[in-house]
C-alpha cells in the first residue's frame, strides 16, 4: 500500500483516510476472543495487559494509519505505556516484539522494518 503524506491542516483528506481505516477495522469484526485464540497459538497467556496494548495499536492505526517504519509505532507504544515500564514492560508481554507480535494479535499489518534478523531484534 502506498503511503502518502497528509497535511494536518487538510482535514477533508485526513478524515477521508480515517474513515477508510475505520471501515477497514469495522469490516474485520475483531474481538478479544480472536486475539486470545491467536495468543494461545503463540503460547501467550493472554491478559488485560495484552488487550490494552492491542486496543492501543488498533486505535493508533485508526488515527495515524500504517507508519512507514515500525519505530514510529514502537515510540508511541513506549510513550503510552511508560507508567507500566515502557519497552521492558511491552517486551515482557510480547516476546516477539510489541509491534510485530502485537500487530499480529491485533489483526493489523505489521509496519516495515519491524524485525531485523541480522541483529536478532524485533520491534
Amino acid at each position: 500500500m502506498k503511503q502518502f503524506a497528509i497535511d494536518p491542516q487538510d482535514t477533508e483528506t485526513a478524515s477521508h483516510y480515517t474513515s477508510d481505516r475505520l471501515a477497514e477495522l469495522a469490516d474485520q469484526r475483531w474481538s478479544r476472543e480472536q486475539s486470545q485464540t491467536l495468543a494461545k497459538l503463540e503460547a501467550i497467556d493472554f491478559s488485560d495487559e495484552h488487550w490494552a496494548v492491542i486496543v492501543f495499536l488498533r486505535r493508533y492505526y485508526l488515527e495515524h494509519g500504517l507508519p512507514i517504519h515500525a519505530r514510529v509505532t514502537a515510540k508511541a507504544l513506549n510513550q503510552n505505556f511508560t507508567g507500566q515500564g515502557g519497552n521492558k514492560y511491552l517486551h515482557r508481554l510480547f516476546s516477539g516484539g510489541p509491534v510485530t507480535q502485537g500487530s499480529r494479535l491485533a489483526n493489523l499489518r505489521t509496519p516495515a522494518y519491524a524485525t531485523d534478523p541480522s541483529f536478532g531484534t524485533s520491534y
